[in-house]
């Protein structure tokens, strides 16, 4: 156990710990601080968000024929609001358009200035939060009338899932804003522990083989096995450095205050058609464990890299096509979208699958060939 610690030890420097702080505060700033300080990104996204919640509290996780007919009833009760606006601005009854209906029919790319200033009045300088929501509005009940339509070009193992959805009655009609979001921040969190770990990882071992320490550690009572007892301490401060990246980022993730989303399942918000239906949170503690398994696969990897590669130099060249190989293809198809219906069904299991298997292949190969290994001297 001392020496599992003092490997530890070795791994989890200060200059490493410096050197994690410096990888993430330029990544976070670069990549994911957006996704945090605009949320909502403006508007429409902010009345999407807001008419998320309300749908939520007054429908819960799910809306059905029934509640979406209350749904009209909220849009008529908003547009008799926009006709009172527009009915009471002088302008707007002198140019004809004192009615939403005849608002939203006016040729706007050919209006007249002083006509078009109505619409800045309304959209950017009092920002009517009524004008606002009702296309959002618009926009959900033109979905939900299209909800059974079947999109073009999908397979048959497709079809079959989208005629299983139907048959269940699950649709996509609440606003994606919280979803797509998510997303787009989960997937640089995932980036950035992804360089975090092999930043880290990669000179554990190659730094004692560099000073010629490892002979000198064959000579112990341990010898050869040490380099067990350095795997195990990689894996775990692979797995710290993992738990600790993803504690800070999810906290920060917190901020944007989407826990009225956690009981919606995934397949209900729009455009997020997937193979399975979980609910919000379920989707993030698995995208959460996705993460895991690919730092643990890449910790391993570059641990296995550090016992062969001669210098620092060649041990990040190799790992480059490996790092760039997974951003390109594997990024989205494991952590970005893993139970998206545009990526074939077996494409998720297989990946994570494979990236395991060959990692774990990796390591067991280092070992039988570390037991073999003649000492030159």
């Amino acid at each position: 156990m001392r020496i599992l610690w003092n490997e530890m030890k070795k791994i989890l420097t200060w200059k490493s710990l410096l050197l994690l702080l410096i990888i993430n505060c330029i990544l976070y700033f670069f990549l994911i601080d957006f996704y945090i300080k605009h949320f909502p990104n403006g508007r429409p996204a902010l009345d999407s968000y807001r008419i998320g919640i309300e749908m939520i509290d007054k429908y819960g996780p799910s809306m059905d024929d029934e509640e979406f007919k209350d749904f009209l009833k909220t849009y008529d009760a908003q547009v008799k609001e926009a006709d009172q606006y527009l009915q009471s601005d002088p302008q707007a009854v002198e140019e004809g358009i004192d009615t939403y209906k005849k608002f939203m029919d006016y040729d706007w790319n050919n209006a007249p200035q002083e006509v078009w200033k109505i619409r800045e009045q309304i959209f950017f300088e009092e920002k009517v939060n009524t004008f606002w929501e009702l296309q959002e509005r618009e926009r959900l009940i033109e979905f939900h009338e299209l909800k059974e339509m079947e999109p073009g070009g999908t397979t048959p193992a497709q079809k079959k899932q989208y005629a299983k959805l139907a048959k269940e009655g699950i649709f996509g009609n609440y606003p994606e804003i919280v979803i797509t979001n998510f997303h787009d921040y989960i997937s640089n969190v995932a980036v950035a522990i992804l360089f975090s770990v092999v930043a880290v990882m990669s000179p554990m071992i190659l730094r004692d083989r560099t000073r010629q320490i490892v002979p000198l550690q064959y000579t112990a009572r341990k010898g050869r096995s040490l380099l067990k007892t350095k795997l195990l301490a990689g894996f775990l401060s692979t797995l710290l450095v993992v738990t600790s990246l993803l504690v800070i980022y999810m906290g920060l993730y917190s901020l944007n205050n989407t826990s009225m989303f956690f009981d919606v399942r995934i397949n209900t918000f729009i455009g997020n058609e997937s193979w399975y239906n979980p609910t919000f949170l379920q989707y993030i503690l698995f995208t959460i464990g996705g993460i895991y398994l690919v730092g643990i696969a890449f910790g391993l990897a570059a641990m296995g890299f550090s016992t062969i590669v001669p210098n620092t130099l060649t041990l990040l060249g190799v790992q480059i096509p490996f790092v760039a190989g997974f951003l390109i293809f594997g990024l989205n198809r494991m952590i970005t979208f893993p139970m998206n219906m545009w990526f074939p069904k077996w494409q998720m299991p297989v990946f994570f699958g494979l990236l395991l298997l060959s990692s774990l292949i990796f390591v067991w190969y280092v070992i039988r060939r570390e037991k073999k290994m003649d000492i030159m001297l």
